[in-house]
């Protein structure tokens, strides 16, 4: 699951990448496409005007006469062969623009204006950086240019050259008395000032000069600003990002989606009743941990729920026949002729209730062994030791059966590595068993294999057929050929249970006795596997 949600986090982070760039694309995009709006219209109409001068000026004279309209100009302007622009400046000059802005490789901003019918340009700039100085250098040589021409008009034409140099122009121009401009303006052309670019109402900027041998002022403005355009940046990013972003999204939490919904249709099919159901955990390996986590439960759901039913089916059949001994020997002990007969019948049922019990205990240890997770308290425990404590209890409940170890045990101090409550009730099953089926002989032996200690305990009873070795670990299974009458049909599944929690093995063999042999194996040190 962790690496899940890292690849959809990193899938996350790459969409709000994509959407940083993206942004941030479009903002320099669009404040370069308004910082050339904001030129072309700011110095369209001076560019023009220099222009026109130059178209009517005989091709020979143009040097001549650009010399002296640098005069009026702090920036340069120059004649430039239209081939030595950029193709893009060539083309937007070709397609009908006659003002173009653009930036030469290592230069700051310059406008370029046509010539009518001349293969040149007239090019103003490099301008200077736009502080309040700046602009004021920036426009004051075609604004002298401008109040020249009126100066030099007569006074009946002047307001129809006012309104040719309007045409020019992409915002407005205009005479003006000094009273007009602000008061600041006013002071700056009173002391000499011959430019001035001030702010006359709130974000609108003006530009004044005076007319030379006239009380009146040339006033341009308002001046065209540049657009606050980082919202229309932002909305336009959020157009190109978030439907892609959004697309992006699904597609990541598609593959989690699916596999998620595997894992809802498996706990569908539980809830159901069909216990069997688990994930497919090769069809989702990005939850693959979820998946196994829910295998687990699944597994550990289906175990607990086929142990109640067995449980129920024991205690509905097992219980069943001591119950009904016990029923008998009441009814005998009311019938009973004498002392000695109520004796034997009492005994008898004594019997019958030892036998439930030991039925009881040995249903609730399977069901806690095999519901439970295992808490094992191992510790080294000498297999000698353990053996002398079991075998004569046995030996005492089947005295016709010769209990006996074989020489290495007696002779080898063999350790096992195992919580000695589990170890010491497999082991007693395991005599057990070999006690009630063995004709007259028991024997156990044992050896170390590796990180491994081997018990093999034989009988020399009938044995149990080869068909039937796996069947017998199943709980409350009996054999019907007589090599396994009578208990509970539990402490074979109990021995496999307690053997495989503890990392070990059992099996079936032939003994060497003629008759069954039960090999566990247990681990012999600290790094035994877990359950």
């Amino acid at each position: 699951m962790t690496r899940l949600f890292i690849g959809l986090y990193l899938g996350v982070l790459a969409v709000l990448f994509a959407a940083w760039y993206i942004h941030g694309q479009v903002w320099n995009q669009r404040a370069q496409a308004d910082r050339s709006r904001v030129f072309e219209e700011a110095h369209g109409g001076g560019a023009r005007l220099v222009a026109s001068e130059l178209s009517a000026t005989a091709p020979a004279d143009r040097d001549q006469v650009l010399k002296q309209l640098q005069d009026r100009f702090d920036y340069p302007i120059a004649l430039v062969p239209l081939d030595r622009l950029p193709t893009s400046v060539q083309q937007r000059l070709a397609s009908g623009d006659d003002v173009v802005y653009y930036v030469p490789e290592g230069k700051r901003e310059v406008v370029v204006a046509a010539l009518v019918g001349s293969s040149e340009v007239v090019s103003l700039g490099p301008f200077p950086n736009y502080e309040l100085l700046a602009i004021e250098e920036s426009i004051g040589g075609w604004m002298r240019l401008a109040a020249a021409k009126l100066a030099e008009a007569p006074s009946d034409k002047r307001q129809q050259l006012l309104i040719e140099m309007q045409r020019q122009f992409e915002f407005p121009i205009g005479v003006v008395v000094s009273v007009q401009l602000t008061g600041q303006a006013q002071q700056q052309i009173a002391s000499g000032k011959d430019v001035v670019f001030f702010q006359q109402d709130e974000d609108r900027w003006f530009a004044a000069t005076p007319i030379p041998g006239s009380a009146e002022l040339i006033r341009c403005g308002p001046f065209p600003s540049f657009e606050k355009f980082e919202q229309k940046a932002a909305t336009t990013t959020l157009a190109y990002v978030l439907l892609p972003a959004a697309l992006a999204i699904a597609l990541l939490l598609r593959p989690v989606v699916l596999q998620l919904r595997r894992v809802e249709n498996a706990a569908k099919s539980i809830a159901s009743g069909n216990l069997s159901a688990r994930v497919d955990e090769r069809r989702v390996r990005a939850a693959k941990p979820l998946a196994q986590a829910f295998n687990n439960m699944a597994e550990r759901t289906e175990t607990l729920v086929r142990t109640q039913r067995e449980l129920l089916q024991a205690v509905s059949h097992e219980l069943r026949t001591p119950l009904s001994r016990m029923r008998f020997a009441i009814d005998l002990i009311e019938t009973a002729k004498d002392a000695d007969e109520r004796q034997q019948r009492l005994e008898s049922l004594d019997a019958a209730t030892e036998e439930l019990d030991d039925l009881v205990g040995e249903l609730l240890s399977y069901v806690r062994i095999e519901t439970m997770d295992p808490k094992l308290n191992r510790e080294q425990i000498a297999l000698r030791e353990s053996l002398d404590v079991l075998v004569p209890k046995h030996a005492g409940l089947h005295p016709s059966v010769i209990f006996e170890l074989s020489d290495k045990i007696a002779s080898d101090e063999n350790v096992v590595f195992a919580d000695r409550t589990g170890f010491q009730r497999a082991l007693s099953n395991l005599l057990s068993n070999a006690g009630r089926y063995a004709k007259s002989r028991v024997k156990v032996d044992a050896s170390s294999v590796g990180e491994f200690v081997v018990v093999d305990v034989d009988d020399d009873g009938r044995g149990i057929p080869e068909a039937e070795r796996e069947r017998v670990f199943e709980p409350f299974v009996r054999l019907e050929n007589g090599s396994a009458q009578g208990g509970t049909g539990l402490g074979l599944a109990l021995v496999k249970r307690i053997v495989t929690q503890h990392g070990g093995s059992v099996e079936v063999l032939t003994s060497p006795l003629g008759g069954c042999r039960i090999r566990t194996t247990w681990p012999t040190g600290d790094s035994a596997p877990q359950a």
